[in-house]
């Protein structure tokens, strides 16, 4: 039961991760666009932005995901580094509390 609750908080660590660096992403595809009509990609083709003029003289923004795959690939690789990461943490205080009750061992 231990296990599949660390599981589901690296799956969703993992998931956060996503979002995270999707939007991040999608922002500096945005503020990096030169100008009207130059559809950006970004994240390894994850990401879209496009800007376009319209006739009346207002603006356009389209934006969204170009390539599902990218975000599996980014998802699973999160949560993967999340669920390593939990096992060091829980190995590391276990370590911590059995020095802290027997003392390092020096012979």
């Amino acid at each position: 039961m231990k296990r599949l609750l660390q599981v589901v908080n690296a799956v969703l660590a993992g998931f956060l991760g996503t979002l995270i660096v999707a939007t991040t992403a999608i922002l500096v595809l945005m503020f990096s666009t030169r100008g009207p009509g130059v559809r950006a990609v970004g994240l390894f083709g994850g990401v879209y932005f496009e800007a376009i003029d319209r006739s009346d003289g207002s603006m356009s923004l389209e934006l969204g995901v170009e390539n599902w795959t990218v975000f599996v690939a980014l998802w699973l690789v999160l949560s993967v580094l999340a669920f390593v990461s939990i096992l060091i943490f829980g190995w590391l205080r276990r370590y911590r509390e059995a020095l802290v009750e027997h003392g390092p061992d020096i012979r």
